[in-house]
């Protein structure tokens, strides 16, 4: 067979027969398949079921942003009442505090800090005199400031040493007067040694 012979016989003859791919049976099968999807999909009760549970679901949700923004704002009114509260509360335990407090032991601080070296031993004076007075309320007895600190040493007074201390100063301040030198810094110690005592008494 001649090449000429050979192409025609090639171009005469298809390199594969149609008849054997089934066209409809494919078409069916793919029809089988979406027709079901499409009639679940386009089913008017399915949309209207949806819708049902769509609200039923918006609802729920409303409600329960609706109760977190009341409960918020509860939250905030519970603490801002008890902020008020708290705050009140402060305001009368600092009104009681002023109250409470001892007008001579100021005095006392205010000598403290004056620029008058004079002024800081008489605030040792007051302050000695204070504790004479602290101690007699407290029930204990003596004639004399120094009876008195003898009859609180079985009382468990940490600080008692110290205030003795600034008693025996108190007591060179009263003999010496204007001789007895004394910096602002040392009576500053010395007082904050009675306020030790005095806040152990629970007097000031």
């Amino acid at each position: 067979m001649d090449p000429t012979q050979a192409v025609q016989a090639l171009t005469e003859k298809p390199l594969f027969d149609p008849t054997y791919l089934n066209l409809e049976y494919v078409f069916d099968k793919v029809f089988a398949i979406i027709d079901p999807i499409w009639n679940f999909i386009t089913n008017p009760k399915l949309w209207s079921t949806l819708g049902i549970i769509s609200n039923i679901l918006t609802l729920i949700i409303i409600g329960i942003i609706i109760f977190c923004i009341v409960r918020v704002r509860e939250i905030q009114l519970e603490e801002k009442e008890e902020i008020k509260h708290e705050i009140h509360k402060a305001m009368l335990k600092n009104k009681e505090k002023e109250k409470n407090e001892n007008p001579k032991w100021h005095y006392i601080l205010s000598l403290l800090e004056s620029a008058n070296d004079s002024d800081w031993r008489v605030a040792i004076i007051e302050a000695d005199s204070l504790m004479d007075d602290f101690l007699k309320e407290k029930g204990f007895s003596g004639n004399t400031t120094s009876e008195l600190l003898e009859g609180a040493r079985g009382s468990g007074y940490k600080s008692l040493n110290e205030v003795w201390e600034a008693h025996l100063v108190r007591n060179r301040i009263a003999h010496e007067g204007v001789n007895f030198s004394l910096s602002q810094i040392e009576a500053r110690k010395l007082i904050k040694q009675y306020q030790n005592f005095f806040e152990e008494l629970e007097v000031i």
